[in-house]
């Protein structure tokens, strides 16, 4: 038997500016077998005064949404901070967010490897 996988980005490469929150695209996860997630978080040459947190928020209807996992990332110049997350197939939508960064922005990005097929 052959799986398929599908990428998918949750959060393309961004700023997220201090003191800002950065959401990522809902994904409607319902016909898939469950999806590996990997999220990251890279300081600036100047990091930031409280660190950055990655969140993953799981929904059963797109529109209330509970946190799955929080992390937060590392302090420090230049850190790269990064997570990976399993997510079951029961999960019907998931995005991603970051937040919490004060002082300097940070650079941002979640991606996840769907398990869509089974041949």
């Amino acid at each position: 038997m052959v799986k398929a996988i599908t990428a998918r980005t949750l959060q393309a490469s961004a700023t997220n500016t201090a003191g800002s929150t950065t959401t990522g695209t809902a994904l409607d996860t319902r016909a898939g077998f469950g999806m590996l997630i990997t999220g990251k978080i890279t300081n600036g040459a100047t990091g930031p005064t409280v660190a950055c947190n990655f969140i993953l928020e799981v929904s059963h209807d797109n529109t209330n949404y509970k946190t799955f996992i929080s992390a937060t990332s590392q302090l420090g110049n230049a850190v790269v901070t990064e997570w990976v997350v399993d997510l079951p197939p029961t999960c019907s939508y998931v995005r991603s967010k970051f937040v919490g960064n004060t002082g300097q922005s940070v650079t941002v990005e979640c991606l996840g490897s769907e398990w869509t097929t089974l041949s």
